[in-house]
């Protein structure tokens, strides 16, 4: 019975991503150097990306807006992996090399300066995850280079981590996956020699997991929402596992070249209809994103400006998505599960902003509107002066009433009590309203 329900969900979630396209948007880096990952929090608005020579971005502002952070990182580091910690917005660490040594770098206070600590010579860390306090790199000496942290990155120790290289294999950047799978929270490692290594004990034990002909593996997904533990991996194909990666199969995807990176989404816009966007999103080494349903043989396509996809990934099961190229090209899917929320499904007769509620608030306040047909829209957050400080939603909507909520002191940012404003933008129609902040 378990199973019927499962096949009849996947049957309503294809036609619901395949009805309402999933929208992107470009954002400005600053920098034109390539970027190679991904990392943020949603619960402080805070996300990061990394990349040649020593570059680090972050923003605060849902993408609108990106900082270079990278105090004492040095200009010739390439960095390929970073890491935001889910216990506060002040703390990242990322990873690089120059060619022949391997170096960490930690943040204690939101990227204003980066501190070294670890370095491995004839290494390569390729992935370092401080919410799991673990790190993975290439083999060292014969040894695969494994790591764990108890103090968020101030120091590492590989006791106890123990897997011997097998012939010449190496990992990938990122291609390293933490996941819960069934009652186990299971670690996936790629490699280059036919085998995803697999650990249900936190990297002390690994087992090798045959790819049957698929040499290398780039990027590993996996998807704790289905039981049977879905999820993806790939490199020149695409391949798929049923039972938490027990067993691969190929599966059809479009486009060429290699796959490079892959995230999950979760949850979509609309709670009344679950799922909305669910699906994996994949990039592979050309100018596009491709996104389906786990299993679906229907792809979409999303081709950037410019520029080589490098990277993609999901802040939190929900989103915001973030994919980065070889030119400093950011695009960015925002698709917060709840962030906002369809409360009618009767198709209005006009565009519609209402006044805040409550107004004055202190610090949290909900924005209703309606959407008499499908486009994109945006509701956008300005201060006194008219400087946009966050964009609370930017997605394709049905036609609709929702409502979103804002609070002046989430996201790691508190504001100061004042006037704001709010502003609808669709494609044929815009509307301003006044709202007050008071402590």
């Amino acid at each position: 019975m378990k199973h019927l329900y499962i096949l009849f969900l996947l049957i309503i979630l294809t036609n619901l991503i395949h009805s309402q396209p999933v929208v992107w948007t470009e954002k400005v880096s600053g920098v034109t150097t390539p970027l190679y990952s991904a990392s943020g929090n949603t619960s402080y608005n805070i996300y990061w990306v990394c990349g040649a020579n020593g570059v680090v971005l972050k923003t605060t502002n849902s993408g609108n807006n990106w900082t270079l952070r990278n105090s004492g990182i040095p200009s010739n580091i390439t960095l390929v992996t970073i890491s935001d910690a889910l216990s506060g917005p002040d703390i990242a660490l990322t990873a690089g090399n120059t060619g022949t040594t391997t170096y960490v770098y930690r943040t204690s206070n939101g990227g204003a300066n980066w501190t070294q600590v670890f370095t491995q010579p004839n290494g390569k860390i390729n992935t370092v995850r401080v919410w799991n306090g673990f790190m993975a790199g290439n083999p060292v000496n014969g040894r695969w280079s494994l790591w764990k942290t108890t103090n968020a990155g101030l120091t590492w120790d590989s006791t106890g981590l123990y897997l011997p290289q097998s012939g010449n294999e190496l990992g990938w950047s990122n291609s390293l996956e933490i996941t819960q799978c069934g009652s186990n929270t299971t670690y996936w490692m790629g490699t280059n020699n036919y085998r995803i290594y697999r650990s249900t004990n936190e990297g002390m034990n690994w087992t090798p997991i045959s790819t049957g002909s698929l040499q290398n593996t780039f990027t590993i997904r996996l998807n704790w929402f289905f039981s049977q533990g879905h999820g993806y991996t790939g490199s020149s194909k695409l391949m798929r596992t049923t039972d938490c990666g027990t067993t691969w199969d190929s599966v059809t995807a479009p486009g060429t070249g290699n796959f490079g990176a892959l995230a999950f989404s979760e949850y979509g816009v609309d709670l009344d209809s679950p799922s909305e966007y669910f699906g994996i999103f994949a990039v592979r080494n050309d100018n596009k994103i491709y996104y389906t349903l786990p299993g679906g043989s229907n792809w979409n396509e999303y081709t950037a400006p410019s520029g080589t996809y490098t990277y993609v990934d999901a802040a939190s099961i929900g989103g915001p998505f973030v994919a980065v190229r070889d030119n400093g090209g950011i695009s960015w899917f925002c698709c917060f599960w709840g962030a906002v929320k369809k409360i009618g499904n009767e198709i209005p007769a006009e565009y519609v902003l209402s006044q805040n509620y409550p107004n004055p608030f202190n610090p949290t306040t909900k924005i209703k509107f309606d959407i008499p047909k499908l486009g994109v829209t945006k509701i956008i957050i300005y201060d006194l002066l008219g400087r946009e400080i966050t964009t609370l939603v930017n997605e394709q909507l049905k036609p609709g009433t929702y409502e979103v909520e804002w609070s002046a002191t989430g996201g790691g940012t508190k504001y100061a009590s004042g006037i704001y404003f709010y502003k609808l933008i669709t494609a044929d129609y815009s509307e301003t309203k006044k709202m007050v902040f008071l402590k």
